[in-house]
């Protein structure tokens, strides 16, 4: 009986041990402080970061930590791919409000800081500042091990005047964040390989109906996210659509011809045509489509 008790004991305390460091990492996000837009508060309660790293070279810095202060907790995907996280389009739609960080997590004394806030006008980019300083870190704190961010941020926005457009932001913040990464590399593809895949053929059927103006075809190659751009677009652009659309085609057409990496983690994937050129690709209902 006691042999049998000491095996129960070890096979409990095994358990706790794998279990613990997960449900931590877990944990929701919390945030707590001011944040002011236009003389006005903006109530924040939740948090959340991630770390982006870089295994596409896309990014003008060696790894990104991305961290989000906002009203509401957001799914830890809001915040994946390499150029404009989904949470950005989340504020454009008013589906969540406060800021968004982005900095090199080896050097603290540069951010980039975004609204995340409803624009005026719906054509108007998210506001977006830099703040950077040689002297001292852009943080009053931060800290960023054990899967979580625990730090501080405060600024005094030093433009007298404010408007609908560019608000005057003013805020003094605590947070801590649970610590996402972004999904592991599942292929790297080069070449022939690259050029056979199913996200390049994607691309190529993409081109052809863009070529026809076809933009019902082109919906069922695309995700969601990228359904709602394109009846932005439709609904702006009116009878010059498919002139447009031709346009598009042919750059597609020109970028096919030189690929040079596909970069897949699980059901997202990015091709890389050159420094600074990409396109992304998501897999929904089983299917590889067009993200953008």
């Amino acid at each position: 009986m006691g042999s049998e008790y000491v095996k129960r004991l070890v096979l409990l305390l095994s358990f706790l041990l794998l279990t613990v460091p997960a449900a931590f990492a877990l944990d929701p996000g919390t945030a707590k402080g001011s944040l002011k837009v236009g003389g006005k508060d903006v109530p924040l309660k939740s948090s959340i970061a991630y770390l982006h790293d870089n295994a596409e070279g896309m990014l003008d810095r060696p790894k990104e930590l991305r961290i989000v202060l906002s009203d509401r907790e957001i799914p830890q995907d809001a915040l994946s791919g390499i150029g404009i996280p989904p949470v950005m389009q989340m504020a454009r739609e008013g589906k969540v409000r406060g800021l968004l960080l982005r900095l090199d997590p080896g050097n603290l004394k540069q951010i980039l800081v975004t609204l995340l806030d409803k624009p005026a006008d719906p054509q108007m980019s998210l506001m977006t500042q830099t703040i950077s300083d040689s002297s001292r870190d852009a943080f009053k704190k931060l800290s960023v091990a054990n899967n979580r961010a625990i730090g501080e941020i405060e600024r005094r926005d030093s433009r007298s005047s404010s408007s609908a457009d560019m608000p005057t932001v003013d805020f003094a913040i605590q947070f801590n964040a649970p610590v996402f990464a972004e999904p592991a590399v599942t292929a790297d593809l080069k070449g022939k390989e690259a050029q056979d895949s199913p996200q390049v053929r994607v691309l190529r059927d993409k081109a052809r109906i863009l070529a026809k103006g076809d933009f019902a075809a082109l919906k069922k190659i695309s995700t969601d996210r990228a359904n709602k751009s394109t009846d932005a677009f439709l609904a702006q652009a009116g009878p010059q659509a498919k002139p447009y659309a031709k346009e598009a085609a042919a750059e597609i057409e020109q970028s096919l011809r030189k690929i040079q990496r596909v970069v897949v983690r699980g059901d997202r994937a990015v091709v890389i045509f050159g420094k600074g050129e990409w396109t992304t690709l998501a897999r929904e209902s089983g299917e590889w489509r067009s993200d953008e």
